[in-house]
């Protein structure tokens, strides 16, 4: 969806075919989500009267309605106090105005909104059929239809109160600024806006182009200097040369010269870096000889200190493998013992582990004997089951035992025994009846504990065997390491002696390591007295061959002082040549950048001419662009022309309509034109009862009131019959009266006078729709709509009549 103003001017927009020949003429508006109109106006809002009247109290919504005939049709607000107004803060998610109105034969119905996912959307249909097209696509084929922009419709639609009120401000500067206001005059003051800046653009590029032309006839008027001293740089230029190749020429004498003594000067330097080195030679030998003087010294001093060292490293030696014996024994003694320690701590650790085990499992076993004391029986369900077979095995004997004491009844012998046996039944089922008495749920619960309680039982004796079992080999095993620490035999005896070996070896370790060092250091010196004789001879033979180059050094001196001096001569002529060089290069420079700058003044004349004739086209410019800015856009220019040409017939209209609106009291008004002191202004004045005219401003509230109603009502026809620029179209016939200033007309006869006129306009207009917050006014209009505010402040709508 891209925003209108990314359309180029050379895009071409949907045609549509409109027919004009009709005004514009609203049918039906719809609002949902629209402001505080939340819910759906159901039904949408018609104004089928020629006259309808909107009444609520104040903040109730009623110019909201306006709002949303200008939102459906140009995306605004129809109150331009509003500023940086968004789109989403008078139309919620979902909302929508839609907007059916009549112009030129069609019918239009326009819906603009917000979705749910917060984009915008427009659709555009005529008579049932879709147009198609994007949204500024469709903007401004909306604004073709009507044939006005959104300034134009407002102005030429909407009579707004505040407007009224300001037509008749004291200043006649602020009376004229409604005038453009409502006219869109203010388009000649953005035209003089555009002049002025092209004019001040002007006057930079003429004031730039003057500082061009000042700089570049300055450097026209050194170019026969700049010439000049081009001659004289090339005149030593020439000079230097020649001056240069005089300075080569002697060069080329010097350096033979030079190359003819230089042989001599090579064998000069040789011998006296040869005496240097012989020099360096002999003071090595002289160094070395004083080095090994020293060093025999030393010699005969450590061989006496030797001697004294060795008895005591003897016993040095001896100590220390005793050492070594005892400290191995010691060792393994310890080792033994660590074993020992850690065995005697195992087999605590097993016996403490098994009482903590017996411990836990008697806990255990006394929390199940506590628990059968608890239970309501000492039968067990083994017991149980054996006592109810007994029961019920004695109780069928005794039964038996009584049968057959009657079928045994004529042998008293054996039913004696019988009965006898019987009693002994009776008797042993009392006792077992007893018992039997006493089983219960418990005696399952009581065979379970048993039961446990002989697994804890058999538990104790197993980890008393695996406890034996342990205990058992970690004793044979500390019996094996007792014997061997005993076998090792390093007793306190032993010990004392190593403590005192350690002793013994601490004090003589000095003693063997000064030993061992003098050793090494006599190895070191070796024998010295061979090496002195040596160095002796080679000084002497290094001094003699020293005083040979010496000799030789003197006679070559003299033939190396000519070298010197030619190679002084050589220096001196080359520094000459690289000054002259120099010099030379600097003034070649010098001559290629006087060149050029003299090339360039020649083409800056050129220049000159072409920037002298463009300022002089931006001088013309500029005075039209003065023209236009301070006489013909100005308000004295074109504005005011165009607001005296209103005038006239304005004046006849106003008077008009001021005679109905006061009942012929005040009947002739005249509009015109004048200079104040900061500017120019309206002058709007009536005729009053004593014949004199009287400005606007001298009036009563009411009266005032009447008079600018007269006059924008008469600007308001004026609007809704005139063309846009190099277009023709209908007339607005759909006339909206915001409030009128009602409020001020003082009585009623003024207010029904106001109305009669209203009525009297629907000569001119199709549609007239006031709106007021006065019921009484109310009351005369055939077609009534009320808007009320519910208690969740959200706007609604009722139809009265």
């Amino acid at each position: 969806m891209r925003p209108l103003e990314t359309f180029g001017e050379d895009e071409v927009l949907p045609e549509v075919a409109i027919d004009t020949s009709e005004g514009f003429i609203i049918e039906e508006l719809e609002m949902n989500g629209f402001m505080r109109y939340v819910d759906k106006t159901v039904p949408p809002l018609t104004f089928p009267e020629k006259f309808t009247v909107i009444t609520g109290k104040t903040g109730s919504g009623k110019t909201s309605i306006l709002d949303a005939i200008t939102f459906a049709l140009y995306k605004r607000s129809s109150r331009t106090d509003i500023s940086g107004i968004k789109i989403t803060d008078i139309c919620r998610k979902g909302g929508q105005v839609r907007l059916v109105f009549q112009q030129g034969g069609n019918r239009f119905e326009v819906r603009r909104g917000v979705s749910s996912n917060s984009s915008t959307y427009l659709e555009l249909s005529k008579n049932g059929s879709p147009i198609g097209g994007k949204i500024p696509e469709l903007e401004a084929i909306i604004k073709d239809i009507i044939g006005l922009d959104y300034d134009g419709f407002r102005n030429s639609t909407f009579v707004r109160q505040e407007e009224m009120k300001e037509l008749g401000a004291e200043s006649g500067s602020k009376r004229l600024e409604i005038f453009q206001k409502l006219f869109r005059l203010e388009t000649f003051e953005k035209a003089q806006e555009v002049a002025k800046k092209k004019y001040n653009t002007a006057r930079r590029e003429i004031e730039s182009s003057e500082r061009e032309m000042l700089v570049r006839r300055e450097g026209v008027a050194r170019l026969p200097d700049f010439k000049k001293e081009l001659e004289e740089k090339r005149d030593k230029f020439i000079f230097g040369k020649e001056k240069l190749d005089n300075v080569k020429k002697e060069l080329l004498v010097a350096d033979e010269k030079l190359k003819i003594s230089e042989s001599k000067h090579e064998e000069y330097l040789r011998l006296v870096s040869e005496i240097g080195t012989k020099k360096r030679t002999i003071d090595d030998i002289v160094q070395k000889i004083g080095r090994k003087e020293s060093e025999s010294k030393e010699s005969i001093e450590l061989k006496k200190r030797v001697k004294e060292l060795e008895k005591d490293a003897k016993s040095y030696d001896k100590l220390v493998g005793e050492r070594e014996n005892l400290t191995k024994l010691e060792q393994k003694s310890d080792s033994l013992k660590k074993q020992l320690e850690l065995r005697t701590k195992e087999k605590e650790r097993i016996d403490q582990e098994f009482r903590e085990k017996v411990a836990s499992i008697n806990k255990r076993v006394t929390e199940y004997n506590e628990r059968i004391l608890s239970l309501s029986t000492d039968v067990n369900a083994e017991e149980a089951f054996n006592f109810l077979r007994t029961e019920g095995s004695l109780t069928e004997r005794i039964d038996r035992i009584k049968k057959e004491i009657e079928w045994l009844k004529d042998d008293r012998k054996l039913v004696e025994e019988i009965r006898a046996e019987g009693t002994d039944a009776r008797k042993e089922l009392e006792v077992v009846s007893d018992k039997v008495s006493k089983i219960s749920v418990d005696s399952f619960t009581l065979s379970e504990i048993e039961k446990y309680i002989s697994e804890l039982s058999k538990d104790v004796q197993e980890e008393k065997k695996r406890h034996d079992s342990s205990v058992s080999k970690i004793d044979e095993e500390l019996e094996r390491l007792a014997k061997e620490i005993e076998e090792a035999g390093f007793d306190e005896k032993k010990e004392k002696r190593l403590e005192e070996i350690v002793s013994q070896i601490e004090d003589l370790k000095d003693k063997k390591e000064m030993l061992e060092e003098a050793r090494e250091r006599l190895e070191k010196i070796g024998d010295v007295s061979k090496l002195l004789e040596d160095f002796n001879s080679q000084k002497k033979k290094e001094e003699k061959t020293l005083k040979d180059l010496e000799e030789q050094e003197k006679e070559k001196k003299v033939a190396d002082e000519k070298y010197a001096k030619h190679k002084e001569k050589l220096e001196e002529l080359r520094k000459r040549e690289r000054e002259l060089d120099r010099s030379i290069h600097g003034l070649n420079i010098q001559i290629e950048q006087l060149q050029e700058r003299i090339t360039e003044l020649e083409k800056g004349a050129e220049r000159l001419k072409e920037v002298e004739e463009d300022t002089e086209e931006l001088r013309s410019k500029s005075e039209v662009y003065s023209l236009l800015k301070d006489n013909i856009l100005h308000r004295k220019g074109v504005v005011m022309y165009a607001i005296n040409q209103l005038l006239p017939t304005l004046e006849i209209e106003t008077s008009q309509n001021l005679s109905e609106l006061t009942d012929g009291r005040f009947s002739r008004v005249q509009l015109r034109t004048h200079e104040e002191e900061r500017g120019y202004g309206v002058k709007i004045e009536v005729e009053g009862p004593d014949g004199k005219w009287h400005d606007v401003a001298e009036f009563s509230g009411g009266e005032r009131t009447q008079i600018n109603a007269a006059l924008r009502f008469a600007i308001a026809k004026e609007l809704a019959s005139m063309p846009q620029v190099g277009r023709t179209y209908g007339r607005m016939k759909t006339l909206f009266i915001d409030e009128g200033d009602l409020g001020s007309l003082d009585t009623e006869t003024n207010r029904d006078l106001f109305v009669q006129k209203l009525f009297n306009m629907g000569e001119f207009f199709d549609k007239i729709i006031l709106i007021t917050h006065l019921v009484e006014v109310a009351e005369r209009f055939p077609g009534q709509i009320r808007i009320v505010m519910t208690p969740e402040q959200e706007s609604r709508i009722e139809v009265v009549r």
